[in-house]
């Protein structure tokens, strides 16, 4: 069986990198695009196991990716992120099917965490506050 599949969306090439490396150290197998395009051109070519999707990005909101998203894919987990974290950001990710919020920078024990909970079937929203 191979390696559980994550793609990470976001436009900042740093923050892609760095959770890349505690994923990958992990075991999982990463994918990663710098736009919503890229993010959703990448879901049609490989269908990935998570999601790790910025809100704010360069060519549209991280909201709309999300939509685009459960539109294909309904059961594919996404954990939003963003380094502007309010608790109508949180909300509105949940309401809209996120499987959790995390905050940037985060934590690379929580990361791991958040991602094993999104990965596990049936598993409600929850919001990390770190």
């Amino acid at each position: 069986m191979s390696p559980t599949a994550i793609l990470i969306i976001d436009d900042d090439r740093l923050i892609r990198w760095s959770l890349a490396t505690v994923l990958g150290r992990a075991g999982y197998r990463l994918y990663e695009a710098a736009t919503g395009q890229e993010g959703l051109a990448a879901i049609e070519r490989d269908v990935p196991d998570l999601i790790l999707l910025d809100v704010k990005l360069p060519d549209m909101d991280g909201f709309a990716v999300l939509t685009a998203i459960h539109e294909a894919h309904p059961n594919l987990p996404v954990l939003m992120m963003t380094a502007d974290a309010t608790p109508e950001t949180a909300q509105q990710a949940l309401r809209l099917g996120a499987r959790g919020h995390l905050d940037k920078p985060c934590d690379s024990a929580v990361l791991q965490a958040e991602v094993a909970r999104a990965l596990r079937p049936s598993t409600p929203p929850v919001q990390s506050n770190q």
